[in-house]
């Protein structure tokens, strides 16, 4: 299934109050390694703190640590710390990359982080394939 490549940060907004949590997500950019969405929170009283969040798979499903394939993360981690990303280990053998950005600049910071990525992993969006 393809995914909608466009967000509009009202749509966010609406959502979030809708939501329990208060906060809202959508995925961008997904394959077996790696997942890049933006969300939102909104955070009391009235503030809003809108996000880029990558998810960086480090061994896929029913599969061999692959060492080249792991050094190439770290070095993409060690980017994304560089450009003020937390990161958190997850459960499924994930890291979770996340950055506060405003929400005028969300468009930009995914460009930017979907081209590190490719950068290091020169990874395939249709396939989903790690080469």
């Amino acid at each position: 299934m393809k995914e909608d490549k466009t967000f509009d940060a009202k749509t966010l907004i609406e959502e979030a109050k809708a939501s329990e949590h208060r906060e809202a997500y959508k995925t961008l950019d997904r394959n077996l390694n790696f997942r890049i969405g933006i969300g939102v929170r909104l955070e009391p009283p009235d503030a809003l703190s809108f996000f880029v969040e990558i998810l960086i798979y480090l061994c896929p499903p029913f599969s061999k640590a692959d060492l080249r394939v792991l050094e190439k993360c770290l070095a993409c981690l060690k980017e994304l710390q560089v450009r003020n990303y937390s990161l958190t280990c997850q459960d499924g053998n994930c890291i979770s990359c996340e950055k506060a950005v405003p929400s005028k600049q969300l468009a930009e910071e995914h460009t930017a982080v979907k081209s590190l990525i490719k950068k290091y992993s020169r990874l395939s969006f249709q396939t989903g394939k790690l080469v």
